[in-house]
């Protein structure tokens, strides 16, 4: 495998797409400081998944984009490729080359690619990891990560080792198992949590249980008792319903009838009604239609008074309206005359005016002949004169420069010789201060090696520190923890108590209920009232049993008071035991004295347990009368004694009860009232303890602390007072440099005094040649000057008789022009006149052809109207038609008003029908009701029989027939009802939930079982990956040790180095210590050497890693910076030697590494703020 192109878009201060394709062996990367060379090491780092911006040089990821420069706009995303050639299946993918692709925008989002498909980074990070060539491995190596191998505490530094050996992904395994440790320990406690609370929830389920499968059985035999009473009175509605219906029938038949009649006459009713309506119709259109004839008669004898009128009228408008014609036909008759006239004298006075111009044409012409070439002549002059003035000026302006050069030069030449005595002066001073710097730096020196040998020591006792403060921080985890689980378990108790678990549904509702004051008198269960001591818990807990859910009220109506409320809410069962009514039950003292020297003997159960005054007789009741034996063999032999009349119970949990039975064996370690609040007692004393513990150990922790910041920052101090010395150490060697580097250039400046003031001597003398040039050239053009201006002169004073002797044809020439602006005037007047006209002519012949429309009218309104003969007529013939309609009137009275009689008639003989109509739907109505009801309890009996028992009434028949009297079926009804009801609320689910939870029991101890597989199996992982891990961490160590050895005796020619682990007992936590001694010098801590030593030890590592496990490629950035021309040459050789295996990607400015290589790119800033890049392939320069 290697790199074979990196492409980059908008990284940093790539601004374009740049491509650069490697080749194996050695390529550089050069170019000046700024220039962002540096940039393509951290494009690399970026797109192999680096997440610090820090890393990247920036503060925030968005950084890494673009920013814009001077002509450049920013960019809103930044992108790099890196493409490997996989020929070899290094990476396990199924592609001889793979790209690896990411891009960020500006918004914040990101993109991963794999071979342009879209990927997690978690994917790109996977496939690298172990191979050398993660954004963290030793193949990518800056000038800084070389100082921070060197710099880094011993554990810190081992991670490049870890690289080398491959155990990181077994460290990613390592902890994805310690986390499924975790994980595992937590479902584990959890599971365990869970099984406590279901074994307290199992005995109360199973009684619930039996209730229930009781309630079923019973529920069974109710059910076919009822389904067979409800069938049969079915059977009986079924019968009643048939009657009722054919009583309906009959009905319905006699009613039929009499409507058929009603309908009968209804319709000889409408009949009547309809031929009335006909006549009334008839009377209002001849009522309508003797209006009209009186209206219309009245308007005609009226238009016959206004007729004659009108006529009269029309005769004198038409006389007017002929005259007003005359006169407006004579006016546009006088109009065309005028507009004639207009356009004759417009023709003139534009054929005058073509005349006019003509004229004036030619005398322009002789005005412009003599004068224009006169003035062509004297402005030929002025140009020459301008031209002459120019030259003036450039000489004056010429002379007037050498004379200020020549002037400079002088003040040079002077400056120049105030310039060397300073030279002189300061060469002197130089030489004094570079004696004194070096005075100063071996002082220096000697201080700072004091100050190192200090801050090693101090760093040796602060690391032992870390390491003690390190171990109890340990323990105050631990501590945490346990107080974690602890407090979670406490919790999970309370929520338990709170919530009442573990109490029957009664009880837990009647205990609610006092706490939200419901309910008066409780002072609570039994369980919550009593305390038992830890030794006695079995005994006392088998002892009082269930009795442990009694709850203890005030008085007797306070227990009433609380079993109405159950059954009001039908929310359970409860037993009360009220103090005010409850007696005492204790063994006398004789008894008592027959066994108490027995050896078993404990004492009576009430002596056993803790309680407040108050409840004294209740604890006797309940427990004054059973014994607590040591053991079932005593037990057995005291109740002998005592004639099995009383019951005892041992330490264990074994009972003999009163009459001889024997009750015991092993029970399941399960969760009861009185042991979860033990339990919860017990967690609350170890919390308070637990609390102090961790107070003690966050005091100490603290203090320890406070001493470990003491030390580091003495250490701090130390460290900056050397970081000091050793500045001054460079500043004093910076200016002890600068110093000669200064002496060196004003030596050389004098040298180059004396060259300088031979040019300046050349420099003034052709200047003065120069000066003395211009000025004879300055001569002549004043003398050119001259002679022009007086031509000029001559020229002006024949221009200005030429103008007089032209005055007079200037004089005409005005009138000419006056005399056209007239002529212009007079056109424009007349065109104006037409246009008026032409709007006069156009007016009166509209006007015209009004009246001619208007004089029409009137003369056919004169000659067409009605005449008073026609008027007459037509009066005639409307009076004879407004007496026939009167008489037709009257005629259709006298029949609508015996239609009216009829009507009345029938409509009295047809409320006689509906009268008895309504009598029989009365009847009707009633068998209806009758009807509805029984069909109401029909269907109330069926919709229970098919809703409740999903049958129909003949599956009901068929299946359950009526075998019982009817009285003993109703009876056994009511009495399978009342034993139902009397088992109180029934929890119908707590079977399923009873199996749910056998269930949920059985399978969470499965559970159990395999998480603790579980944890084994994961410790069993841990312990082989550990030993995986020492195996290979300890094998490549050696290696890296031994080449590390070879490595360093050749680049620093002699010497010796070697790597050394601080726990070899302990090869999975160890630090790496780096011990080196250059030839000629003592062995000595690191931070004690050079800068170019550091630089060289660290190559060194570098190659010896290179030995033992070779790369695919390895990107260098300055790495040597800090070495000499000799260093840099054996760091260039080692280069060549390693790539025929690696592939290096350079970074350098060092002449040494660009001639080892075979591939150069330059990085350039041609265009500010924006890199370029240039490449050349050395070998193929070389050949050519």
């Amino acid at each position: 495998m290697f790199l074979k192109r990196l492409e980059i878009i908008g990284f940093k201060s790539f601004a374009d797409r740049i491509g650069i394709d490697f080749v194996p062996g050695v390529t550089a990367v050069v170019g000046p400081n700024g220039s962002g060379k540096s940039n393509v090491t951290d494009a690399i780092r970026w797109v192999l998944g680096e997440q610090s911006a820090k890393s990247l040089r920036g503060a925030k990821m968005e950084d890494v984009i673009f920013a814009g420069s001077d002509s450049r706009k920013a960019l809103n995303f930044a992108e790099v490729t890196l493409i490997l050639d996989n020929t070899d299946n290094l990476v396990p993918l199924d592609f001889t080359e793979i790209s690896v692709t990411r891009r960020v925008f500006r918004s914040g989002d990101s993109e991963y690619l794999l071979n342009k498909q879209t990927c997690r980074l978690k994917d790109i990070t996977d496939l690298f990891m172990d191979s050398g060539l993660g954004k963290e491995a030793f193949s990518i190596i800056s000038q800084g990560r070389v100082d921070e191998i060197l710099n880094s505490r011993p554990e810190d530094r081992r991670t490049i080792f870890e690289e080398t050996a491959g155990v990181l992904k077994y460290k990613q395994r390592k902890k994805k198992a310690e986390f499924k440790l975790i994980e595992t320990d937590d479902n584990l406690n959890r599971v365990l949590d869970i099984l406590h609370e279901l074994d307290g929830r199992m005995e109360p389920l199973q009684i619930q249980s039996s209730l229930a499968s009781d309630y079923l059985r019973m529920s069974e035999e109710l059910k076919g008792i009822e389904i067979a009473v409800i069938a049969h009175d079915l059977r009986l509605y079924v019968q009643e319903n048939a009657t009722l219906h054919s009583k309906l029938q009959a009905m319905e038949e006699t009613k039929q009838a009499l409507l058929e009649q009603i309908r009968t006459m209804e319709d000889s009713i409408q009949k009547d009604r309809k031929a009335m309506s006909q006549i009334d119709e008839k009377l209002d259109s001849e009522q309508s239609e003797l209006v009209e004839t009186s209206s219309e008669l009245e308007r005609l004898e009226g238009r016959k008074l206004l007729l004659a009128e009108k006529q009269h009228n029309a005769s004198q408008q038409i006389s007017q309206l002929r005259n007003t014609l005359q006169e407006e036909q004579e006016k546009l008759i006088s109009f065309e005359r005028q507009l004639k006239e207009n356009n004759v004298s417009k023709s003139e006075k534009q054929l005058l005016l073509k005349e006019l111009r003509a004229k004036k044409h030619q005398i322009d012409l002789v005005l412009s002949k003599s004068a224009s070439e006169v003035e062509d002549e004297i402005e030929e002059l002025k140009s020459t004169y301008i031209d002459l003035l120019n030259e003036e000026a450039t000489m004056k302006n010429e002379m007037k420069h050498m004379e200020q050069q020549l002037h400079f030069e002088h003040v040079s030449s002077e400056k120049m010789i105030e310039d060397y005595r300073d030279i002189k002066e300061e060469l002197e001073k130089l030489t004094s201060r570079k004696q004194e710097l070096d005075k100063l730096l071996a002082t220096c020196q000697k201080e700072l090696e004091q100050k190192l040998r200090d801050y090693a020591q101090k760093r040796e006792a602060s690391e032992q520190l870390d390491t003690t403060f390190e171990d109890q921080q340990t323990m105050l985890q631990k501590a945490y923890q346990m107080k974690h689980q602890m407090q979670a378990r406490k919790d999970s108790l309370e929520e338990l108590e709170s919530e009442f678990s573990g109490f029957f549904q009664g009880v837990k509702e009647v205990l609610k209920a006092r706490d939200k004051k419901e309910l008066q008198g409780i002072h609570g269960a039994v369980a919550e009232l009593i305390q038992i001591p830890h030794a006695y818990m079995n005994a006392i807990d088998t002892a009082i049993g269930q009795q442990s859910q009694h709850i203890i009220t005030d008085t007797s109506q306070d227990a009433r008071m609380a079993i109405e409320w159950l059954k009001k809410k039908k929310v359970g069962r409860a037993t009360f035991l009220p103090l005010q009514v409850m007696k005492s039950r204790k063994l006398n003292e004789h008894t008592l004295a027959s066994i108490s020297g027995h050896p078993s003997f404990v004492n009576t159960a009430d002596k056993l347990v803790n309680y407040s005054d108050g409840y004294q007789i209740i604890v006797e009741n309940l427990l004054g009368s059973i014994i607590i034996a040591k053991d079932l063999k005593g037990a057995n032999e005291m109740a002998s004694r005592l004639q099995y009349k009383y019951r005892f119970v041992t330490l264990d949990g074994d009972v003999v009860n009163a009459g001889g039975s024997l009750t015991g064996g092993s029970v399941k370690q399960q969760s009861s009232l009185f042991t979860r609040k033990a339990e919860l007692d017990q967690l609350n004393d170890k919390l308070i303890e637990l609390e102090k513990s961790v107070y003690q150990a966050e005091k100490a922790v603290s203090s320890r602390k406070q001493e470990v910041q003491q030390l580091k920052i003495k250490l701090e101090e130390t460290r900056l007072a050397g970081e000091t010395l050793r500045g001054e150490e460079h500043r004093l060697l910076s200016e002890t440099r600068e110093c000669a580097a200064i002496i060196s250039r004003l030596t050389h400046q004098l040298l180059e005094y004396d060259e300088e003031k031979t040019e300046k001597n050349h420099l003034q003398e052709n200047l003065v040649r120069k000066k003395e040039q211009t000025a004879i050239r300055n001569a002549e053009i004043k003398e050119s000057l001259a002679t022009i201006q007086q031509t000029i002169d001559q020229l002006q004073l024949l221009k200005q008789q030429s103008i007089e002797e032209k005055d007079k044809f200037q004089n005409e020439l005005g009138e000419l022009l006056s005399h056209i602006a007239v002529v212009n005037e007079q056109v424009s007047q007349q065109e104006k006149e037409k246009v008026q006209l032409e709007s006069s002519i156009l007016t009166s012949t509209q006007k015209v052809g009004t009246l001619q429309k208007e004089i029409a009218w009137y003369e056919n309104d004169e000659q067409g109207g009605t005449s008073a003969e026609e008027l007459v007529i037509l009066i005639g013939q409307l009076k004879d038609k407004k007496d026939h309609l009167v008489e037709q009137i009257q005629a259709g009275k006298t029949n609508r008003m015996a239609l009216v009689e009829q009507i009345s008639k029938l409509e009295h003989s047809l409320k006689l029908v509906q009268n008895e109509a309504n009598l029989h739907t009365n009847v009707e109505r009633d068998l209806e009701i009758k009807l509805s009801k029984l069909e109401v309890e029909m269907h109330t009996l069926q919709n229970h029989l098919e809703e409740t028992y999903e049958m129909t009434l003949e599956e009901a028949e068929r299946d359950f027939p009526f075998t019982l009297e009817e009285d003993l079926a109703r009876k056994k009804v009511k009495l399978l009802k009342l034993s139902i009801e009397e088992l109180g609320p029934i929890n119908l689910g707590s079977i399923q939930e009873f199996e749910q939870v056998s269930e949920r029991h059985t399978f969470l101890t499965e559970q159990r079982e395999d998480l603790l597989s579980a944890q084994e199996t994961l410790h069993e992982v841990i312990k082989e990956m550990d030993e995986e891990m020492t195996i290979r961490f300890e094998t490549t160590f050696r290696d890296i040790q031994k080449h590390f050895k070879v490595v360093f005796r050749e680049l620093f020619g002699g010497g010796q180095a070697d790597l050394i682990l601080t726990d070899p007992t302990s090869l999975l936590d160890t630090g790496i210590d780096i011990i080196a001694q250059p030839p000629g010098k003592k062995l000595q801590n690191l931070s004690l050497l050079s800068g170019g030593e550091r630089a060289l030890t660290a190559i060194a590592l570098l190659f010896a890693i290179l030995h033992t496990r070779p790369v695919p490629f390895c990107i260098l950035d300055e790495v040597e910076a800090a070495l000499d021309e000799a260093n840099v040459t054996r760091y260039s050789d080692y280069l060549k030697k390693f790539s025929h295996n690696t592939q290096f990607i350079v970074i350098t400015h060092r002449k040494g590494t660009m001639e080892g290589a075979d591939v150069l790119y330059g990085i350039t800033m041609q265009e500010s703020g924006i890199s370029k890049l240039v490449s050349v392939k050395l070998e193929e320069q070389l050949v050519t």
